[in-house]
């Protein structure tokens, strides 16, 4: 499932210093695994339907601009 997540494809690349870094370690590689959010919703409505700038604990990447974008079933599946 990770080669479909565009989180992990841009995490990847990145600088081992990074926020998103960060998040790959904890939530692709470690302990919250079995939490991630982006998963979770990919279950659910298919990897289409995965906002790009969704973090795996279901917050936007700062600077994109939020959720206000999202579709509302986006938003009805994770709870905003």
């Amino acid at each position: 499932m990770r080669e479909n997540c565009q989180f992990y494809q841009a995490a990847q690349g990145m600088g081992e210093e990074t926020v998103a870094r960060a998040f790959l370690d904890i939530y692709c590689k470690g302990p919250e695994e079995n939490n991630c959010v982006i998963r979770d919703l990919a279950d659910e409505l298919g990897w289409g339907a995965v906002p790009d700038n969704m973090m795996p604990n279901g917050n936007p990447i700062p600077g994109t601009g939020g959720e206000e974008e999202w579709s509302d079933e986006v938003k009805g599946a994770i709870g905003l």
